[in-house]
């Protein structure tokens, strides 16, 4: 059975959050040539990713004051955020593209349609792409709900719609964040080394994600590992943790261990 890893670049890597429309370049080539050395080689590991929004689409969505529930939101915004996150996403795959890897930009509407149905057999086609050399890149982004409604929908949670549908292909799922996990007290910088329930951890957010910061991403990772994914949260800023994490080795980072039932 050929299996996939889900990757998703937080938006506190790919961009600076304090400071509007900010990419972080330098980072963003740092993890490409981390999936470089993992997706090429001889037992490659294939992979599709998930990048936030950062100072991006996040910027705008606080601008606008849109969020993940349905509403009508204002059609500037709207414009305006997706016109952001398309343009964060074609820095990011330009860069992905120079430090030879082969990504393949997906819009999530191409496999969510209105009323946040998931559409399988679409997804299947990012598993089949992933299989014959290409890396699936898909985003956070404003998605039509119905008639003037629309929401915000996090990667976040397109981390878990891939995994659900894929579950039986995916080898492991991981999260890169500014920081070095998930800590049980952000005073005191406690790193949890395996995080087992969510009220163990830090739920404070940081600046202005919309899509629920670390609560967030603590949720979806405990909903991929009930599927019995192992999920990790690392630093992104040191690419040779990414390396670890898909080579199967220990590192510095958090990890909730998949387990059904």
């Amino acid at each position: 059975m050929c299996v996939v890893a889900l990757i998703k670049l937080g938006g506190s890597i790919v961009t600076f959050k304090d400071r509007p429309l900010a990419f972080n370049a330098h980072a963003v080539e740092g993890v490409s040539r981390a999936l470089k050395q993992v997706a090429y080689d001889d037992g490659g590991v294939p992979m599709i990713v998930v990048h936030g929004g950062g100072s991006f689409g996040h910027y705008y969505s606080v601008l606008y004051d849109m969020h993940s529930r349905p509403a009508g939101y204002s059609v500037e915004g709207i414009s305006r955020v997706r016109c952001s996150m398309v343009d964060l996403n074609n820095r990011i795959t330009g860069i992905m593209l120079e430090q030879g890897l082969r990504p393949y930009t997906i819009h999530p509407s191409s496999f969510i349609s209105a009323g946040k149905v998931t559409m399988g057999s679409r997804v299947d086609e990012l598993y089949s792409m992933s299989m014959h050399g290409l890396i699936p890149v898909t985003h956070g982004d404003v998605m039509h709900y119905g008639d003037s409604l629309y929401y915000i929908l996090s990667g976040d949670e397109i981390m878990s719609i891939l995994a659900e549908r894929l579950v039986q292909n995916v080898s492991i799922a991981l999260f890169t964040l500014a920081v070095d996990g998930v800590y049980r007290d952000m005073k005191g910088r406690e790193l949890i080394k395996e995080l087992r329930y969510a009220s163990d951890a830090s739920m404070e957010d940081v600046g202005m994600d919309v899509t629920g910061g670390m609560r967030r991403k603590v949720r979806e990772g405990m909903r991929i590992a009930s599927l019995g994914i192992d999920v990790w949260f690392v630093n992104g800023l040191y690419p040779e943790r990414v390396v670890d994490v898909l080579r199967g080795r220990d590192t510095i980072g958090t990890v909730i261990r998949g387990s059904k039932g």
